[in-house]
Formats: C-alpha cells, sequence, structure tokens
C-alpha cells in the first residue's frame, strides 16, 4: 500500500510539472500580444514594445517558465498584467462560488443517478424502467445551454421561485441568498450529469444482477432485490467511483458554460474574460489551479478506490508472497 501511495504522488506531482509546461507552452504560441492589449489600438510600436519589456515578456520563455514554476512552489501565482491584482486571491475569491456550485451539482447528480439508475435496471423489462432508461438518454443529449434556458423559463420566469442571473455581492454572508442563487444553475449541471451517470449505474447493477454470488444468493432464498443489494451493490458503488473522477472534468467544463449564461462570478467567467485579455499571468495560473483540483480528485479516488476494493488488496497481497 506504501509503494502504491508514493507511485500516485509520484504520478500525481509529474502530471502537474507536464501540465504546467504544456499550458505554458501553448499559451505562448497563441496568437495576439498583451502588451498591444493593454496599450490600446493607436499605441506606437515604441509604445508596446516599452509595455512588453515592463512586464518582462521580452525575455527567454524557459526564464518566464522558471520564474513562474518558481513562484507557484511558494503559492505565488504572480499579478494580473493587465490590472496588477494578485492571482491568487482572485482565484481564491471565485472559487467560493465555483466549489459550492461544482459539489451541489454533484449531489443533485448523485441523487437522480443513483436510485433511478438502480430501478432502471431492476425494471429492466418493464415499461417504467424503459421510460427511465429513454428519458435519461434523452437528458444526457441536451447542451448545458439549452437546458440552463429551459430551466431558467421554468423556475423563473413561470414558477418566479428562482433567480436566474447573479450572485450576491456580499458573499456567503446571506447563506440562503448565495444557495439560491446557485440553485438553478446547480441543476442544470446535475440533471444533465445526473442522466450521464444514471446509464453507467443502471450497466453496473444489470452486470451484477447477472454475476454468479448475485444470482446464486438468490438461488438460496433471497429476493431479487435483497440479493442485489446485499451482495452486488457493493461492487456497482466500487465501479462508480471510478467514474465520479473522470465526471469531476465533466463538472468543471459545464461550471464554464453555466457561470456564464447564470452571470455567476466564478473562476470559469474569470477564465473567458482573461483569455479575451490576453492575460496570460492569470489565464495559466487559472487553467493550472482547474487542472490541479482535477488531478487531485483523480487521484484520491485512485486511492479511496484502491483501500476500499478487497479484490485489489488480495491481489497486492498474492504479489508479494509470490
Amino acid at each position: 500500500m506504501t509503494r502504491f501511495l508514493v507511485v500516485r504522488l509520484l504520478n500525481l506531482l509529474l502530471g502537474l510539472v507536464v501540465a504546467s509546461a504544456v499550458i505554458f507552452v501553448t499559451l505562448r504560441i497563441l496568437p495576439g500580444d498583451v502588451a498591444a492589449v493593454i496599450a490600446g489600438s493607436q499605441a506606437s510600436p515604441a509604445r508596446v514594445e516599452a509595455i512588453r519589456e515592463s512586464l518582462g515578456l521580452n525575455r527567454p520563455l524557459l526564464v518566464q517558465y522558471w520564474d513562474w514554476v518558481a513562484g507557484l512552489f511558494r503559492l505565488d501565482l504572480g499579478n494580473s498584467v493587465v490590472t496588477g491584482t494578485p492571482v491568487a486571491a482572485e482565484i481564491t475569491q471565485k472559487m467560493q462560488v465555483t466549489l459550492p456550485l461544482a459539489g451541489l451539482s454533484l449531489l443533485i447528480g448523485g441523487l437522480i443517478a443513483f436510485p433511478l439508475g438502480i430501478l432502471a435496471a431492476i425494471w429492466n423489462r418493464r415499461v417504467l424502467g424503459r421510460l427511465i432508461t429513454v428519458v435519461s438518454i434523452t437528458a444526457a443529449a441536451v447542451p448545458v445551454v439549452w437546458g440552463g434556458l429551459m430551466l431558467i423559463a421554468i423556475f423563473s420566469g413561470w414558477l418566479g421561485v428562482l433567480p436566474s442571473q447573479g450572485f450576491p455581492i456580499d458573499g456567503w454572508s446571506d447563506p440562503a441568498r448565495a444557495f439560491r442563487s446557485l440553485l438553478l444553475p446547480a441543476l442544470t449541471i446535475g440533471l444533465i450529469e445526473g442522466a450521464v451517470l444514471l446509464r453507467f449505474v443502471r450497466s453496473a447493477t444489470l452486470s451484477a444482477l447477472g454475476a454468479d454470488h448475485v444470482r446464486t444468493a438468490a438461488a438460496r432464498g433471497l429476493t431479487k432485490t435483497k440479493a442485489l443489494i446485499t451482495h452486488g451493490l457493493p461492487v456497482v458503488g466500487l465501479s462508480l467511483v471510478s467514474i465520479l473522477g473522470l465526471q469531476v472534468a465533466a463538472l468543471v467544463v459545464g461550471a464554464v458554460v453555466v457561470e456564464q449564461l447564470f452571470n455567476l462570478p466564478g473562476i470559469g467567467r474569470m477564465l473567458v474574460v482573461d483569455v479575451g485579455n490576453r492575460d496570460l499571468s492569470k489565464v495559466q495560473s487559472e487553467i493550472l489551479v482547474i487542472t490541479a483540483i482535477i488531478l487531485v480528485v483523480g487521484t484520491l479516488i485512485d486511492i479511496a478506490h484502491r483501500i476500499i476494493d478487497p479484490r485489489q488488496l488480495q491481489a497486492e497481497a498474492e504479489a508479494g508472497r509470490s
């Protein structure tokens, strides 16, 4: 187990190093010049060059990359070249919107996917089971923007029970108001991601129902449902732990789109604005923070999967004895 943890942590560190290099190089080869953006369209070439020199953009790329990485080790993400404000402080502030949004979306998706996916598998040959399957396939194909517009029309325009835009200026000082602001965006992501997860849950549950140990338990007197709950669902849960890790990336992408649609001051909306301003020092740090969150969550899920899956521990023990 110790060797596994060391290897996973080294892989995480290597992944962050590779991601930082790819992000840095990719942003530098894209067309556009932040010095020209700051100087304005009427600035002379000398003025643009002076701004470029003051920002350190004319230094060798390797020097710029090393300065950025050295700052990361000190938890210093640098300053915005457009506004001059510390990037770390802005990202921390925006995360107060994005992280609760992602967490609430995942919770909604899980509450939809797990019970309905299991019921769809148990009722596989019934009309209700097929109806759940068809609705989930349809919902999973809905674009996030269109789904959000539909929910705005229903819950904000028609029923008038939830706000359609914005987030409190004073943040979470009024938790109930902040929660209501995030509920409709979280429903948008959660319903669609829940539909995707539901299909995985249904497939994993069908496999569990056909497994020998579940069929044997049913043959010994347990009902089909009780045999599934007792002997099948633990295996289904292990399969879904890995899928949840993959869905984190989809949640982040969904948050970027939804924050634009619902005018939420999160990191996704900030990223879109900074890309338009060619604020490279902010964009590279924002993308790296998002990438780091995805990699860390993936590592934690791998470790959790290793701990709770008895088959992996048994295989490790047998490998140690051989």
